[in-house]
């Protein structure tokens, strides 16, 4: 556990060159914090302006691949409280967090939490580590994998089990949102698709310029909601990075390469990544919703005139081992899997 960043950041004085990343992925340039990236109240979709709100969103999924939501319907007093016991978890002494360390979790045990540092492409590796410190666990429908959640925090398991129930219902409307919003049939993911929690804690760095909080990447799942207070996610626009501003009580949503797929490319995956400050530790929960293990281009938006861009894969056993990978950059993790012309 001595490589959890959040255990020794506080006495250091500068970034360790574990931690300095190759100068090409520095965030060297200015990058300007936006107030354009697309909001979108959901309480207006309940209502006459429906179709409007869904002409919006998937709006912002082509152009920005992310935008955020407000009047979303998950209680803020629960998103307050979940933010808490997050940050109370990752402030615990180091033996109380060693039991979920990457080396000391049982991996066997599906959806068992799990503490690391980086990446998942970097904890183990001797190369550049980001700085950050994640807590990932899956988030069964039947709540049986409550047992492998932490314990500590004591409230950890009832809060974070109410606030992942909350979050799933909303990424239920969002969905639906996406799916007329494509024609697709009505249910297109009504189905039992995974959830994943992947909290991140970025502590306050020595020298912003040296590191990333995580490096530019596209999310392997189908959409990503996070929930964030302080600055520093930022994403790829037009080649040029722009900063999300936080807007308190909102999520920020982005679509992952699964929904470029069977939106059969309709939909953009945008790159992003995660800055440091000096002053400020981040937290920012994200919720991933994981698509069926069969991802391919939905088949109504396929014919003669409208030939498929992607092939059929498995999700778990096919993409995933390649997102992982260290040839998967952006767009990369999906090159196998595209239909050449």
């Amino acid at each position: 556990m001595a490589d959890l960043i959040s255990s020794w950041s506080n006495k250091l004085e500068a970034v360790p060159p574990s931690h300095c990343i190759p100068l090409h992925e520095r965030p060297v340039d200015p990058v300007p914090i936006v107030k354009d990236i697309p909001v979108i109240d959901l309480e207006k979709a309940k209502g006459e302006e429906r179709l409007v709100v869904v002409q919006q969103l998937l709006k912002a999924c082509e152009e920005y691949g992310f935008f955020q939501v407000i009047n979303h319907g998950v209680r803020e007093d629960l998103m307050e409280e979940a933010m808490e016991v997050y940050k109370e978890f990752f402030s615990l002494p180091v033996e109380e967090k060693a039991h979920y360390a990457k080396e000391a979790a049982n991996n066997t045990a599906r959806g068992a939490a799990t503490l690391y540092s980086s990446s998942a492409k970097h904890y183990d590796s001797e190369e550049h580590r980001y700085w950050r410190d994640v807590l990932e666990h899956s988030c069964n429908l039947d709540g049986q994998d409550k047992i492998t959640w932490p314990d500590n925090p004591p409230r950890y398991r009832e809060v974070i089990g109410s606030y992942s129930d909350e979050v799933r219902k909303l990424s239920k409307v969002i969905l639906g949102l996406v799916s007329e919003g494509l024609g697709l049939e009505a249910g297109y993911f009504d189905k039992e698709l995974g959830q994943r929690m992947l909290v991140n804690h970025y502590p306050a760095c020595p020298n912003p310029s040296l590191t990333l909080g995580v490096g530019g990447h596209c999310d392997p799942n189908l959409i990503t909601i996070i929930q964030q207070e302080v600055y520093g996610l930022q994403i790829l626009k037009d080649d040029k990075w722009i900063g999300v501003e936080p807007i308190p009580r909102a999520f920020v949503v982005n679509s992952g390469l699964p929904l470029t797929v069977i939106s059969n490319g309709k939909l953009a995956s945008v790159a992003h990544r995660v800055v440091t400050n000096t002053t400020q530790s981040r937290t920012s929960i994200g919720t991933f919703i994981c698509p069926e293990d069969v991802v391919e281009p939905a088949k109504s938006l396929v014919g003669p005139n409208n030939p498929p861009l992607f092939k059929s894969f498995k999700w778990g056993a096919e993409f995933m081992p390649h997102y992982l990978s260290k040839k998967s950059v952006y767009h990369a993790a999906l090159e196998p899997f595209k239909i050449d012309a």
